[in-house]
């Protein structure tokens, strides 16, 4: 048995050169005409449990994924520590001051303006990459299921954001209690609904951004309108003098995300409406992107 390598994907091989593991219809679609398909068809969970462990050998066999994950948590574990160094004068000077609250608001600072970036990254790497070096043609090839692969394709992606929104909360807060516990306290149960807050919005940033980079299949296009959902769109709805513009601002998935793993209490902004509605705006965002990439992707040659 050997293998051999198909954009980016493993394929194992027998002594007569078909696939192991192959089912028989999958071995005569290879060799019928017009590349039909005999016998029972692939069950779709099937092929997306096997191209979605393809696509997780893929994305995790590149040091770029890691370095971004690291990246992430170096970033809220610097970024807790000046907060922290910054809490702990104020509230030695005043233990009134002391808020176990101020863990939650501190941490969701540090993903609003640090882990949703490198979310932004994990995803538009995973989505473009592939047809920046043109194998994305050997992937559909051996994946003709476009949607399959669309699909594997964010699952991972979403996976990987969802523990990097929950292991960077953790991260924070525990730079942050070495600071300001022993005055403030922590809240585990809190801490525990931010950072699994945290967890899902980074999840669905991810299946926002794999929609947008798989539909534009250009990086340096991805982190740019990426970069302007996220916080360059909003803060200039905020500069705006018109209520209805500033009020509009809540509708972009940057600061309705906030608002949803902050639980109301950002410290920089107040949103027009709390609650539920924060994380169905972002729930929306991604929809709406998976459903241009799936058009594109369908519609469009590789």
């Amino acid at each position: 048995m050997s293998a051999t390598h198909t954009g980016g994907r493993t394929r194992r091989t027998g002594p007569d050169g078909t696939g192991a593991g192959e089912s028989a219809s999958e071995r005569g679609a290879a060799g019928s005409p017009g590349g039909l398909r005999e016998g029972r068809a692939p069950r779709a969970g099937t092929d997306l449990l096997g191209e979605t462990g393809a696509e997780w050998i893929r994305q995790s066999s590149l040091r770029s994924t890691w370095w971004v994950v690291a990246v992430a948590l170096a970033g809220m574990a610097v970024f807790a520590a000046m907060m922290g160094y910054t809490e702990l004068p104020r509230i030695l000077e005043n233990p009134d001051e002391a808020d176990s609250a101020a863990f939650m608001r501190l941490t969701s600072q540090g993903h609003y303006y640090l882990v949703q970036f490198a979310v932004l990254v994990l995803a538009a790497l995973a989505s473009t990459g592939e047809f920046g070096n043109h194998s994305v043609t050997s992937t559909l090839l051996w994946r003709p299921n476009r949607g399959v692969v669309l699909a594997a394709r964010t699952l991972v992606s979403a996976g990987l954001a969802f523990a990097v929104g929950v292991l960077s909360t953790l991260a924070g807060v525990a730079v942050l209690a070495g600071f300001v516990a022993p005055y403030t306290g922590v809240d585990v149960a809190e801490t525990a609904v931010t950072a699994l807050s945290a967890g899902l919005c980074m999840a669905l940033f991810a299946v926002l951004f794999v929609g947008v980079g798989t539909a534009l299949r250009s990086m340096p296009g991805t982190f740019t309108l990426g970069f302007l959902l996220l916080l360059g769109l909003p803060m200039v709805m905020q500069l705006s003098e018109v209520q209805v513009i500033g009020d509009a601002a809540a509708l972009t998935p940057g600061l309705a995300g906030i608002e949803f793993y902050a639980g109301g209490d950002v410290g920089f902004y107040t949103a027009p409406h709390d609650g539920p509605v924060n994380l169905l705006v972002v729930l929306g965002w991604a929809v709406a992107a998976q459903i241009v990439a799936h058009t594109e992707l369908r519609v469009r040659d590789v």
